[in-house]
């Protein structure tokens, strides 16, 4: 289940990538704190993952333009992984709303030859795109690219929730 969450977070890392590119693309003010000089926005309301991975650099137009041509490179290419994927995704959804943790485990042994191919997609296109950085945008890179692997290996292995299906913080009912 956590290859299921690493490939799915990688998935939506390469889908942040074109975001953070866009809003790079004009350069804000200074001292502007907008969702753009974040990099983007995750699904929670936090910074995107390769809004996490681009954080504290600012590129210069080569460096843009570089991106530029690996996301375009690799775009297509992940287009394709995630259409042949889409109908395993949407059989998991639909066993995970049924609750049959049997289909689940089914499913998700399946797809695994996708996730792997997926998986070294997005780790060739991240080291060209880390190629395309200057030597001191790619150490900021490399930090930034470790903190957000390690974030992920402290994630919560129930899906982030504690206790069943509720929010953290909310008490089961009373019987």
């Amino acid at each position: 289940m956590i290859n299921m969450r690493h490939a799915l977070t990688g998935a939506l890392l390469m889908v942040g990538s074109a975001t953070l590119v866009s809003a790079q693309q004009a350069t804000p003010p200074q001292g502007t704190h907008g969702k753009h000089a974040e990099g983007g926005r995750g699904r929670m309301g936090g910074p995107g993952l390769r809004g996490q991975v681009f954080k504290g650099i600012t590129l210069s137009d080569a460096e843009k333009a570089n991106v530029k041509n690996v996301q375009a490179k690799y775009a297509p290419q992940m287009k394709a992984l995630r259409e042949q994927s889409k109908p395993q995704m949407d059989s998991v959804r639909a066993a995970r709303q049924r609750g049959d943790s049997a289909a689940i485990k089914q499913l998700f042994a399946k797809s695994a030859p996708q996730r792997e191919q997926t998986k070294q997609l997005m780790l060739a296109e991240r080291n060209e795109l880390r190629a395309a950085l200057t030597p001191a945008n790619q150490a900021i890179f490399d930090t930034n690219v470790a903190a957000a692997e390690q974030r992920l290996a402290e994630r919560p292995q129930d899906g982030g929730r504690r206790g069943g299906h509720r929010p953290p913080g909310q008490t089961p009912p009373v019987r």
